[in-house]
């Protein structure tokens, strides 16, 4: 998808039987993915889940793993909602993205369960040493979300199903895009991802930002040893 053109759900149908997958197509997937595109207007950010959506899939049969499909795609695909909105100055964006992703969940009726899960996959997609423990669902969600944002895993993969990922949902400049819409939250509300990953996009490339130390915080506790 160009960065002019609209995608629909039987585009990313097709692109799954070029790679040999068999994706849900269930409606609350198609709603997920439909969801996904209407609040995302960067159309690099789109591409990003959904190829997320691609390569966790491919590396989940690679790897042998058997997650519940349906709710590995909508939490994939619904994972940047947040970021998508720019944060907001009360909690990580992967939280504002969880939350939304549980509501979504919720009203289309998957189960105060699975919608939990899909809370845990979204929350978790940055903090791939938490994910990995938390459940197949969980961790298949941040495998895709870590392939296509660091490369992750995608050594696993043949070059013909990356360029037919790639080819169907281009990067459009993907690494530059992300780093100035991280940059942008770190500005906006700065004490929402001191401790996450993007931190280390505010410690690079905004000047004076500082995050608090873990050891200066135990250090300074007003407790008489």
């Amino acid at each position: 998808m160009s960065q002019n053109e609209k995608s629909d759900f039987s585009n990313a149908l097709a692109v799954g039987r070029a790679l040999d997958l068999k994706l849900p197509d269930s409606q609350v997937v198609q709603d997920a993915y439909a969801h996904a595109e209407a609040e995302t207007p960067q159309p690099w950010l789109f591409n990003h889940v959904v190829r997320s959506w691609l390569f966790g899939a491919k590396l989940a049969r690679r790897r042998g793993f058997t997650p519940d499909t349906e709710l590995v795609a909508v939490s994939v695909l619904l994972h940047d909602l947040g970021l998508a909105r720019g944060g907001a100055p009360d909690r990580r964006f992967e939280v504002l993205g969880a939350d939304l992703g549980r509501a979504f969940a919720l009203k289309h009726n998957m189960g105060e369960r699975r919608a939990e899960t899909v809370w845990d996959s979204i929350a978790l997609h940055t903090t791939s040493s938490i994910a990995q423990h938390k459940g197949t669902d969980v961790a298949c969600c941040q495998h895709g979300i870590s392939c296509d944002f660091g490369g992750l895993g995608c050594n696993e993969l043949s070059d013909d199903d990356k360029k037919i990922i790639l080819s169907a949902y281009p990067r459009l400049s993907m690494k530059e895009e992300l780093t100035t819409c991280l940059c942008g939250i770190v500005k906006n509300h700065p004490n929402t991802g001191r401790e996450g990953f993007i931190a280390d996009f505010g410690l690079k490339y905004v000047p004076g930002y500082a995050r608090p130390s873990a050891v200066d915080v135990l250090h300074k506790s007003p407790f008489a040893e």
